[in-house]
């Protein structure tokens, strides 16, 4: 009799330690929100890697830059698997274009949240690497304060209240010179279901243009997703509408009403956010859409075929010293134009920077490299 309680008062301790063993196996696995994150940020420019100053009829002077955006699906293990030979292609195919000279000037990623993903951010050979927020950063302006019942309905099983287990997943790169960067998270209450996981946020970089008057501000945010959050779609459209009023406060601390711009974020759909906000009520602020073949044209942030005709957009702003327009808009590896290497195809964009040649040049505060 006391040798069956005894057999029987085993098996709890057996149990606890195949959980825990179970538990550390997944957590070893688990990706490491650490590994991910790539950072270079040039001391200097080098002129020979500045795009070439034009002098257009009526005697302005203008740049081209060739700008690429990406959601390169960099997602890891549960999420995705087998992504890293695609990674890979990808990362190849930037340096290639970069060797031979044809661009892009201006690299921009979304969902780089492996380190296969973020070294696409370094094939390049970009003088410049900027990561946004990254795992352990905290939001240090206001958040924006979430309906009772969206804060009070979190839900754990969707992957809210779990803490962020991968940083921001974004990058730009370039060889411009960057005067200034700056990188914030969302609030930690304002995201839905597994989108929680992720600090996604926004980042910024303000360049010089060498020989322009005034500076180049590039923004790049990832919000909240819908379908794929696991959430409801009134639920993800909410949060989608809170972040945007995070992102507002970054675009005021770079000006961004009042300087010249190119921003690329969730420009995919005609999201809630996308309604509102400062891109909403910016006169100014226009889409880079595709117009006739290659050919891009200015659209507002309403215009209901800008946002059929393209998978991903990016949007610009001009001033009276800084004239951004859109020259060309193409999408590439969608399948057709090469192969599917994301879920998102890579949406690439060349715009024209022009300016009155008798303007003085905005002084350049990073030297030039020896």
């Amino acid at each position: 009799m006391d040798r069956a309680d005894r057999r029987i008062g085993r098996w709890p301790a057996v149990a606890v330690a195949v959980l825990l063993g179970l538990a550390a196996a997944i957590w070893a696995v688990l990706p490491d929100g650490h590994a991910a994150r790539v950072e270079r940020v040039a001391g200097c420019h080098d002129p020979a890697a500045q795009p070439k100053v034009e002098t257009l009829a009526g005697g302005r002077q203008a740049v081209r830059l060739r700008v690429l955006l990406w959601n390169v699906e960099g997602l890891p293990w549960p999420i995705r698997s087998g992504r890293d030979a695609k990674l890979a292609r990808i990362a190849q195919w930037i340096a290639q274009r970069r060797a031979a000279g044809l661009g892009p000037d201006i690299l921009i990623l979304h969902k780089a949240f492996t380190p296969a993903a973020s070294r696409i951010a370094l094939a390049g050979d970009f003088h410049s690497v900027l990561p946004g927020p990254a795992l352990d950063d905290a939001r240090h302006l206001p958040a924006a304060v979430a309906p009772a019942a969206f804060a009070t309905s979190a839900d754990w099983r969707k992957g809210e209240r779990l803490g962020k287990w991968l940083d921001g997943g974004l990058y730009i790169a370039t060889d411009l010179p960057v005067l200034a960067r700056f990188h914030l998270p969302f609030g930690a209450a304002t995201c839905a279901g597994y989108d929680c996981l992720a600090n996604k946020g926004s980042q910024a970089a303000i360049v010089a243009i060498p020989g322009a008057p005034d500076v180049l501000r590039i923004f790049n945010t990832h919000r909240n997703a819908r379908e794929p959050s696991g959430v409801s779609i009134a639920r993800a459209e909410t949060a989608h509408a809170l972040q945007t009023e995070e992102n507002d406060l970054i675009l005021e601390a770079i000006r961004a009403e009042g300087g010249a711009m190119i921003a690329a974020g969730d420009f995919n759909n005609y999201r809630a956010g996308d309604r509102m906000g400062r891109f909403a009520n910016d006169p100014g602020f226009r889409l880079a859409a595709k117009g006739s073949g290659l050919a891009a044209r200015a659209a507002s942030m309403t215009d209901a075929k800008a946002w059929t005709d393209a998978y991903d957009l990016m949007g610009f702003r001009s001033t009276d010293a800084l004239h951004v327009e859109p020259l060309a808009v193409a999408t590439l590896f969608d399948g057709l134009h090469g192969p599917r290497l994301a879920d998102h195809p890579a949406q690439y964009v060349i715009f024209r920077l022009s300016w009155n040649a008798r303007s003085e040049p905005h002084r350049i505060a990073v030297p030039a490299c020896p």
